[in-house]
């Protein structure tokens, strides 16, 4: 049993001991990579604006585009999580907080905000 042990030992000693093969390094070119993809959803507020949310991933972060009728599409990216336990996206111009299948607010840079609900097709 002594002989076991000391062969045990000698083997995990010597495994040990012998040099490694360097890993492959992969780099990460484009970080801003836009992947996951959802499909879009419309949504309308109270005064019947309407505006279409895609969540999708870019680079390791999540975000959403927005497309408001006549502006130009705005891209998001999540920067905290609200106390309801729904992202908050921001950019430079607004803030969406909401989830897929919820709807959400939209707040401009002013403060004005607007509650968003999904459009149901009849």
């Amino acid at each position: 049993m002594k002989k076991l042990v000391i062969a045990l030992c000698a083997v995990l000693w010597l495994s040990a001991c012998q040099s490694e093969q360097p890993t492959e390094q992969v780099s990460v070119e484009n970080t801003d990579e836009i992947s996951l993809v959802q499909e879009s959803n419309k949504l309308r507020n109270e005064k019947g604006d309407e505006i279409t949310v895609t969540y999708f991933a870019q680079g390791n972060d999540v975000a959403v585009k927005i497309q408001k009728a006549g502006e130009a599409e705005q891209v998001l990216v999540a920067k905290k999580v609200s106390a309801k336990g729904e992202p908050v996206f921001t950019n430079e111009t607004m803030m969406w907080e909401g989830s897929i299948g919820t709807g959400g607010k939209l707040s401009d840079a002013a403060g004005n905000s607007s509650q968003y609900l999904e459009v149901t097709e009849k």
